[in-house]
């Protein structure tokens, strides 16, 4: 899976998966929280899957894919 800006993640999210807009704006809150977290790309990476595991399903591969 190619790289994915936050918005890019977003819309995917949006296209790829059924989820109630109260979920996509807990995921988006999640996705800004860890994009200014002072975490090199690994320590973001870990953060968002501690934070998106076992959500809505989201693989390892569509986690690494956000470049935050």
């Amino acid at each position: 899976m190619n790289q994915m800006t936050k918005e890019e993640f977003k819309q995917y999210l949006r296209d790829e998966y059924n989820i109630a807009p109260e979920a996509h704006r807990l995921i988006s809150n999640i996705l800004d929280f860890v994009e200014n977290l002072p975490l090199d790309e690994d320590g973001k990476y870990r953060a968002l899957t501690d934070l998106l595991d076992c959500t809505i399903g989201l693989s390892d591969n569509e986690i690494k894919a956000v470049a935050l």
